[in-house]
């Protein structure tokens, strides 16, 4: 996308944007549903490790990790290029504007035509 128009290069960091949430929001549903951390009340608890020091330290840890991941996992991600939602969304916008200027003109000029 970095040599179209303006209007496709807005309509790509728009794109992009959105795709960037999408994916934060994913690796916070997988993070909070995977019970890592001990957040999702599955596998995450019972091993051993978790609640086993005394104090609460590995809760601190658990807890610090658990906001941590979907972050890094997000970041990772959309560094590696994302899911490539944003250059088919982009491709989407751009021919559906097309098509539906297209289409339009058409059938105005058929409709006073006839």
């Amino acid at each position: 996308m970095r040599g179209g128009s303006a209007s496709t290069q807005k309509a790509y960091s728009t794109a992009l944007a959105f795709e960037e949430i999408l994916v934060q929001q994913l690796t916070q549903s997988l993070s909070a549903t995977s019970g890592v951390a001990g957040e999702g009340g599955g596998a995450g608890e019972g091993g051993g490790e978790g609640g086993s020091s005394p104090g609460g330290e590995s809760d601190a840890g658990s807890s610090e990790l658990s906001s941590m991941l979907p972050q890094a996992l997000s970041a990772g991600v959309m560094s590696a290029g994302g899911l490539g939602m944003a250059a088919q969304l982009t491709r989407e916008l751009q021919g559906g504007l097309s098509s539906s200027i297209a289409t339009k003109a058409p059938a105005s000029t058929g409709g006073t035509a006839a």
